[in-house]
């Protein structure tokens, strides 16, 4: 009977840390994905730039082919330099491994080769 309550006693302890450690966090921080402009082209009439890109660090090359595969089609945020977030559509190029296309309402300010951070907008 000791054993039976001992382990009862246990299990009430350990059953919440269990819960707690599995739930997905509250407040998640929005990853970051430093990206790198492979080229950008703009259609005045049409006012949206399209722009080729990559991840800039090879470190985080997974994790931006997941971001591309699990929000093809989405929006995203994108800033450039210290200026604040823009909204753009972001697309996987199924033909370029690694490689996003980004439709940004123009004048956009990424220029090829130009620097630029990626995040999901938060919900």
């Amino acid at each position: 009977m000791r054993i039976v309550s001992a382990l009862l006693t246990a299990l009430l302890l350990v059953f919440p840390v269990l819960l707690v450690s599995q739930a997905p966090p509250q407040n998640a921080t929005i990853a970051t994905i430093a990206c790198r402009a492979l080229e950008a082209h703009t259609d005045e009439a049409l006012k949206v730039t399209v722009v080729v890109f990559h991840q800039r660090d090879d470190a985080q090359r997974a994790q931006l082919a997941a971001l591309l595969r699990e929000h093809s089609g989405e929006m995203v945020e994108v800033q450039i330099g210290e200026g604040g977030w823009h909204r753009a559509r972001m697309v996987r190029l199924k033909s370029c491994f690694g490689r996003g296309l980004l439709i940004v309402a123009a004048p956009a300010l990424v220029a090829d080769h130009g620097e630029f951070a990626l995040r999901l907008p938060a919900k």
